[in-house]
């Protein structure tokens, strides 16, 4: 197989790359993964409508499987199938922790690599004077644009600019569990970068900070094994423990952990550390916040939100940045959402609810929506796959919810969810009926289709910010960070604003299948189902978020060089005055 990124010769020569796996225990384990996926995958069938791939074809995969020559080859195949699901929830993982860091940080602006940070500590000006703004045109002779396209192929994601931004990424720190290969990159490699200063390209020897024990092959197993392929086991004495994973909205924060660490100057003279693409889960902004902007939370680290407010054509601008939906204690980022709320309520003319570069989480989004909403909403339900284990799972709950005392609307939840599970399963359905897998906290489960109060004080005044309001996305709002403009773009609450969603619909599940390689991967369980089906670019007409993500009704692009070199300012104001358009329609 040929290697995707730039990689010289006598780097390859000098690490042995024997292969330890045999012919038939990388078809056993390949077996195993598609296995994962025929079995649990929710969205398998709606792959084969959308975007014409089979899961359940393996024959091409198998071939090249059978010749491949190394445990790595084996490895990024098997990366490979996992991607072509195009799903930002499915990953495959080696249980590595080796990476490789060329001390840059690159993102897609107007197409193009550019970089956006540097680590002045390991390259300083006088020696390597490219800046920030410069075009990452070459590694090691091999093109920007080639080694994206390899680099694509492993980065499964909902829609391609998202796998592009990760791909992009990868250009300057990659790590093993998720790029086999990365161990094959060289101590040093030329980087060719376009200066925009001059429009000349300049070539820089830079270094590969490597950490972590790479892995070059699996050490020998003898065959046969009939150790199981999953290290999973039905629910055990939590009875919530099915519940909370069939509620999990959330990207994989292993890939954002398992990289940050990466160590970048604060501009004031001293170092701090990112995580992957800028701002991504993260509390602050990624731009910086309009002049004058005026700051009331996010600068502490007990803080679930960033808050605050601007002015702008005379009128007060409140700024609400979600970053999640996974907050540490839904108590105190529901007690901290009320006060924020009601200061917006009596102190601003409209409200930015930004959901860019959110990682998504739980089912406390429904909580902040009725926060948000001023009339009765739809949320969402759900097809789920009828699989023995979750039957399973969801039986021994429900005994153990009635056993413990749980409240009702648990045990209701479970009865209707075992229900519906054994229905599509004696009827031999792929998947079951609309479920409604998210309440409240402040009241009982709701029934498929039903719909959601705003917020109401003591009194029965409504509570929840009743004036204009746009909902801040990008290709990086991901999981409920779909869900949730969703719900408010199905609701009408206002405009959304930005660039076109992830398009990861569905609870995801993380599963240990591989008895030789010891392999992870993660799987997405359902289907949600949105309030109405969508015409999306390319996709057929379907109430589906996977794939088709939510599409802006403003489209707002922050990715351009002018935003990088202005942290935000041009996107910004853009922002702003679609919000000044709502404000002006509410004039008396």
């Amino acid at each position: 197989m040929r290697i995707l990124v730039g990689v010289l010769a006598a780097t390859l020569a000098a690490v042995p790359l024997a292969a330890q796996l045999t012919q038939e225990q990388k078809v056993f384990e390949f077996q195993a993964l598609a296995g994962v996926y025929a079995k649990r995958y929710g969205p398998a069938n709606w792959k084969i409508q959308a975007l014409g791939v089979n899961i359940f074809e393996l024959r091409p995969w198998m071939d090249r499987v059978r010749a491949s020559k190394s445990d790595l080859e084996f490895f990024e195949i098997c990366a490979e199938f996992v991607a072509s699901l195009q799903d930002g929830h499915s990953s495959h993982s080696m249980r590595s922790l080796f990476a490789a860091d060329l001390g840059l940080f690159v993102d897609l602006y107007d197409g193009k690599p550019l970089i956006e940070s540097i680590n002045r500590t390991r390259y300083p000006a006088a020696q390597f004077p490219f800046e920030i703004g410069d075009e990452l045109v070459s590694i090691d002779g091999q093109a920007a644009e080639t080694i994206l396209a390899g680099l694509t192929r492993l980065t499964g994601y909902g829609n391609a600019l998202g796998a592009r931004r990760m791909a992009a990424d990868a250009l300057v720190f990659r790590s093993q569990s998720r790029f086999p290969r990365a161990v094959e990159l060289p101590d040093q490699s030329d980087v060719a970068i376009r200066r925009a200063s001059t429009g000349t390209v300049e070539t820089f020897r830079l270094t590969w900070l490597k950490t972590g024990a790479p892995i070059l092959s699996v050490p020998p197993v003898p065959s046969p094994s009939f150790a199981s392929a999953s290290n999973r086991t039905a629910a055990g004495l939590d009875y919530m423990e099915t519940l909370n994973e069939l509620r999990n909205w959330k990207y994989d924060s292993d890939v954002i952990r398992d990289i940050n660490q990466r160590v970048i100057d604060d501009g004031e003279g001293g170092q701090t550390t990112r995580g992957y693409i800028l701002g991504w889960g993260s509390r602050a902004p990624y731009y910086n916040p309009p002049a004058g902007f005026a700051i009331r939370r996010g600068q502490s680290a007990a803080d679930t939100f960033f808050t605050g407010t601007f002015m702008a054509s005379g009128k007060r601008v409140g700024l609400l940045r979600i970053p999640n939906f996974a907050p540490g204690s839904g108590f105190l980022a529901l007690r901290e959402l009320d006060a924020e709320i009601a200061f917006f309520k009596a102190n601003t003319d409209g409200l930015i609810v930004d959901i860019s570069r959110n990682t998504g989480g739980g089912c406390i989004g429904i909580d902040y929506a009725q926060r948000l909403m001023t009339q009765p909403f739809y949320a969402f339900t759900e097809h789920l796959r009828p699989t023995l284990q979750l039957i399973a799972q969801v039986s021994n709950s429900l005994r153990l919810a009635r056993a413990q005392r749980a409240e009702q609307w648990v045990i209701n939840i479970y009865e209707s969810f075992l229900t519906e599970l054994q229905a599509s399963a004696k009827e031999n359905r792929a998947m079951t009926g609309p479920i409604a897998v998210c309440g409240t906290s402040s009241e009982s489960f709701p029934a498929p289709g039903s719909m959601f109060e705003p917020l109401r004080g003591p009194d029965g005044t409504l509570a929840a910010y009743d004036k204009p309001l746009i909902v801040l996305v990008d290709e990086l709002s991901i999981s409920f960070g779909d869900i949730f403009p969703g719900m408010m773009q199905d609701a009408k609450r206002g405009p959304i604003v930005g660039m076109r969603t992830a398009g990861a619909g569905g609870s995801v599940t993380g599963w240990s299948y591989g008895t030789y390689s010891e392999s992870f991967t993660s799987a997405t369980n359902s289907l949600v189902i949105r309030a109405r089906p969508i015409q999306a670019p390319n996709l057929p007409v379907a109430p589906y978020i996977e794939n088709i993500g939510i599409l802006p009704d403003v489209e707002v692009n922050y990715m351009t060089r002018e935003n990088l070199m202005a942290r935000g300012r041009p996107y910004m104001d853009a922002v702003t005055n679609v919000l000044l358009t709502e404000i002006a329609k509410t004039a008396p």
